[in-house]
């Protein structure tokens, strides 16, 4: 998310206007992030309101601008956390497809097989795996957004990188398509 400081700023002084615009300029990271951990549109959509309730509600607490990005996101994922605590159905993840950026095929196909991979995964690991792959987190930030401690974080990223591992390179050896013996990790 590129926010200027300056929104961060005037949203943590309660100023409205900044808060619509940090909004605007947050929302679909927003909701990306929580479907990556959710896998499901709709609960992440609510996910991603409630945590913009809760950033509006308690915006004063924020004491330092630089922070807003790994306080935001440890509000997304106790938030999208707290959804899967109390869901009861399950999810189908056969209806989930990620979209590709470009119309690349290979590249279609990397990500498909990244999100047959990611099934195996517990929301422990895919939380690790979303914060640090696919919001950029860096161990530290991402712990910090988690909750969790550095260790625990590491130990839940190298059990997911290891499961993604294993998973692509049984579907790529499945598939046929090891292309001289390349494995996908």
């Amino acid at each position: 998310m590129d926010i200027p400081e300056e929104v961060i700023q005037r949203v943590c002084h309660k100023d409205e206007q900044a808060y619509e615009e940090l909004f605007r300029l947050s929302w679909e990271q927003a909701v990306r992030t929580c479907w990556l951990i959710l896998r499901h549109r709709q609960d992440a959509e609510e996910v991603a309101q409630d945590a913009f309730f809760k950033l509006y509600v308690h915006r004063q607490h924020l004491q330092d601008v630089r922070a807003f990005h790994s306080w935001f996101n440890r509000i997304l994922v106790n938030t999208a956390l707290d959804k899967v605590r109390k869901r009861k159905t399950v999810i189908n993840i056969g209806e989930i497809h990620l979209a590709s950026p470009k119309n690349d095929i290979l590249q279609a196909e990397r990500r498909v097989l990244i999100d047959e991979a990611m099934r195996h995964l517990s929301y422990g690991e895919r939380t690790a795996i979303v914060l640090v792959h696919f919001m950029g987190c860096t161990e530290a930030e991402a712990a910090e957004a988690a909750g969790w401690k550095l260790g625990k974080l590491k130990y839940r990223l190298n059990r997911a990188r290891r499961v993604l591992a294993q998973e692509i390179n049984k579907e790529v050896k499945n598939g046929g398509n090891t292309k001289g013996g390349v494995q996908y990790v």
